[in-house]
């Protein structure tokens, strides 16, 4: 781990923990709005790499409404996507409709254009959700942990023990050695939370609890390596030194946010 990657968490870390845990939920949704339309704008300059031209304005309009929505609801209430997903599907494709591009390329450009709003906006709008929910901030320091604890011990211990590659296509430098050292370590973490942050959970549930969000975030970093490999680009961005872009830090955090909200909601 380069020592520009250490310092930029180190920085990251309190400031996060400031967002989240100390300001009022209407400046952590407005930071996730600005988070969701620069990794919408990594998405779509990426997708603009491969000759695809999404409608990008439009796009992060509509993400920063859908992300908006779930915080304060503008129209109908948060729990009603349908009407947003509606929206967002008609409007991309009537603005295609109706633009002065030439009719090659409409099919790409519609579908990357709303797979950002649902892949980035949306997904990011679960974070949201959680720390807007009951003892919201405890349950988002929590997940944020958790995962963290999964993506160090996931290099570390591949890094020092691994041999077996996990899904070399598609990121050649995992391995399953990492992802059973990533998973127990958010097991251990979210063991310790349950004793310091959020005590409702009980032993076995968040032992579960925590092997099920590493996988998840697991499954989102892979994700994202998939849409990075696609468009021939190591990172979504530079915006994070020794990281990337937004995109390449809360890749994991995509997957995992979605899955802890509706467990919270079924609990």
């Amino acid at each position: 781990m380069s020592a520009t990657r250490v310092l930029s968490s180190i920085v990251l870390v309190p400031i996060l923990f400031v967002v989240v845990w100390l300001m009022p939920s209407g400046y952590f949704a407005a930071l996730a709005i600005i988070a969701a339309a620069i990794g919408q704008y990594e998405l779509y300059a990426m997708a603009q790499a491969r000759g695809i031209k999404p409608l990008t304005i439009l796009g992060i309009a509509l993400g920063a409404l859908m992300v908006l929505n779930v915080y304060r609801p503008v129209l109908f209430h948060r729990g009603d996507l349908s009407f947003w997903i509606t929206l967002c599907v008609l409007a991309v494709i009537v603005a295609r409709l109706f633009s002065r591009r030439p009719m090659e390329g409409a099919l790409e450009d519609i579908a990357v254009t709303a797979f950002g709003i649902f892949y980035v906006a949306l997904l990011f709008a679960f974070q949201v959700a959680i720390h807007a929910g009951p003892a919201g901030k405890k349950w988002l320091v929590f997940l944020y942990l958790v995962i963290w604890a999964s993506d160090t011990g996931a290099y570390y211990v591949g890094t020092a023990f691994g041999k077996h590659r996990l899904y070399e296509k598609i990121s050649p430098k995992k391995s399953i050695e990492g992802l059973a050292g990533g998973t127990l370590a958010s097991i251990v973490v979210a063991l310790l939370c349950r004793v310091w942050l959020v005590p409702v959970l009980g032993w076995m549930e968040a032992l579960v609890l925590g092997a099920v969000l590493a996988l998840a975030g697991t499954v989102g970093d892979l994700a994202e390596s998939l849409i990075k490999r696609s468009a021939g680009v190591k990172d979504s961005g530079t915006l994070i030194p020794g990281h990337g872009g937004i995109l390449d830090r809360m890749d994991s955090m995509l997957f995992a946010a979605p899955v802890l909200f509706y467990y919270l909601r079924m609990r």
